[in-house]
């Protein structure tokens, strides 16, 4: 991949010298060189997991593709951007590139582009949580792959299927993807494709209980990861062979694969290249905001020289003077306003630098430390000789991922790169599937946000989320609930938010006064909204509303 890269970029250089030399004629023609080569330097970035810099050099081919006018590979362009966005974890954009491949490669017809358009929504709704919409988009690339002769794209299609599938909990089905795929590693007998095929089979085998088998495609997938440098692939891989080979009681080669996995991930810096991204768009935000209020201030001090240039040439002085000495006063209050600006906007710079310091030494320091201690407790289990020991290391275990959880939801809250409302409505989906995981409680999620960039206050966002696992956590406590509904619409400046479950009713709800509702409505209407409690239309469940308006940051 180095190699292919390095070529990719000398063809960029060669085509760029004949852009330079050639006629208007033949002007599309070496454009066109450029273009391949600028999308094959992107791939190759993205296959080293260098995702900005593969976003960077998407952004230049998409600029070549809107120059040539070329749908396709517009299209094409945004859905590749949509992947990168997704493997750095930022769903918001993942979203946003995937929606506007989608609306151009429809109009296209079935095709190869419009194929891994639907496997990238998928994959970002299957990040979601969003498990049932995401196999339907998969479903649909499968079926157009049955047209193309792509099997590549195909098998990739038949991955991230098995992964939602395993979401899902439908083992039949994986087994089924498991055998349809296995032909087409075979004929394309690819390091990268072989690789994510032994790994989904080695951890379909482990949990079959088919430990011995498991482990030897698991270290057959690692090999393969290694020698292609695919770091994130190997932490995932090697915590699968650490959960294995404390299965069949080899504690010491468990601790060595876990701690693998964890040197694995610092090494993939997979949280640095999110937090790079996030950094680069805040400050190129920022530095536009400096540069708009610069300008307005730079334009007040040429409005007032001008005025005293005329004023000194001798023509109606009088009446110069007097309009001066009133545009003055307004120019000087316009030009302190838009100095304070300029203080406002370097001390928000400042504070965000800061929280995302603190968001970032709070995850790396104490988060791996959790995470090891709940792992270790796990694999110490397997080992424990009595029953009372062993639920004691289970405590030890639950309440470390208990803390973990916790302690992610406090990064959240501190990382300025998620102040908007795509991120608001990503985190509020992974902490109901959180809350709810194990409980046997159906949980159905209607999350809107028409604009998913939109900015938010770190207070705002914090509360709404504290509001919705309030609501979650009186449902699941007291009421009994076979099912939850938790519904939040974004619109413009307003939002809508009901948290309904069918359990017992008010009657059983501490929030009948206690402090639960206390402390929400004091969050609420902490930014001027309304909140309130009621029976559902049924009688049979409570319903938890709130609405109000929001300010972006």
């Amino acid at each position: 991949m180095d190699s292919a890269l390095s070529l990719s970029t000398v063809g960029i250089t060669l085509a760029e010298r004949g852009l330079r030399a050639t006629n208007r004629e033949q002007r599309n023609t070496w454009l066109t060189y450029r273009m391949t080569a600028e999308r094959m330097k992107a791939g190759q970035l993205f296959f080293l997991n260098r995702y900005p810099e593969s976003i960077a050099a998407i952004k230049v081919y998409l600029s070549s593709a809107e120059e040539l006018q070329l749908p396709e590979e517009i299209g094409a362009a945004y859905n590749y951007m949509g992947y990168c966005y997704t493997a750095m974890a930022d769903l918001p954009s993942a979203l946003a590139s995937s929606h506007k491949a989608m609306d151009i490669m429809r109009g296209l017809g079935g095709g190869v582009d419009l194929a891994n358009a639907y496997t990238g929504l998928g994959n970002i709704l299957d990040e979601m949580g969003q498990h049932d919409s995401a196999l339907f988009y998969m479903r649909k690339a499968l079926e157009l792959h049955r047209t193309l002769d792509r099997p590549n794209n195909r098998a990739a299609t038949y991955f991230s299927a098995i992964e939602t599938l395993r979401h899902l909990q439908w083992p039949d089905s994986v087994d089924a993807y498991l055998a349809r795929v296995a032909p087409l590693v075979t004929s394309i007998d690819q390091p990268r494709t072989s690789m994510h095929f032994f790994n989904l089979l080695g951890q379909r085998e482990f949990e079959q209980g088919r430990n011995t088998e498991a482990i030897a495609h698991l270290l057959q997938a690692d090999t393969l990861a290694l020698g292609i440098e695919d770091h994130r692939s190997r932490h995932y891989i090697n915590r699968a062979l650490a959960l294995a080979y404390a299965a069949i009681g080899s504690p010491t080669l468990a601790t060595e694969r876990a701690e693998l996995a964890d040197a694995e991930l610092k090494e993939d810096l997979g949280l640095e290249k999110v937090r790079a991204v996030s950094a680069a768009q805040a400050t190129a935000q920022q530095e536009k905001q400096l540069a708009t209020a610069e300008a307005r201030a730079e334009a007040l001090r040429k409005g007032r020289w001008f005025a005293w240039a005329l004023a000194t040439g001798g023509v109606l002085v009088a009446l110069l003077l007097a309009v001066l000495y009133v545009q003055g006063r307004g120019n000087a209050k316009r030009l302190a306003a838009a100095q304070e600006e300029l203080v406002r906007l370097e001390k928000q710079r400042e504070a965000e630098r800061v929280r995302t310091n603190v968001s970032r030494d709070i995850h790396d320091e104490l988060g791996g430390s959790l995470s090891k201690i709940a792992l270790l407790s796990d694999l110490v289990q397997e080992q424990a000789g009595g029953e009372e020991s062993k639920q004691r290391l289970r405590s030890i275990a639950d309440h470390a991922r208990q803390v973990r959880g916790s302690l992610n939801d406090v990064v959240w809250a501190a990382d300025p790169s998620s102040d908007h409302t795509g991120a608001l409505l990503q985190h509020i989906a992974d902490r109901a599937h959180r809350l709810l995981q194990g409980t046997g409680v159906e949980l159905h999620l209607d999350l809107h946000a028409d604009d998913p960039a939109r900015s938010l206050g770190p207070a705002f966002k914090r509360d709404l989320s504290l509001v919705v696992k309030e609501a979650l956590t009186n449902a699941l406590k007291h009421a009994r609930p076979t099912r939850i509904n938790v519904r939040l619409h974004l619109i413009g400046s307003h939002y809508e938010l009901a948290v309904a479950d069918d359990g017992q009713g008010l009657g059983h709800s501490p929030t009948d006064g206690g402090n639960g509702l206390a402390n929400m409505r004091e969050r609420i209407s902490a930014h001027g909204g309304t909140l309130s409690v009621r029976s559902t239309v049924s009688g049979q469940g409570t319903v938890v509303q709130a609405y109000g308006t929001f300010n972006g940051v």
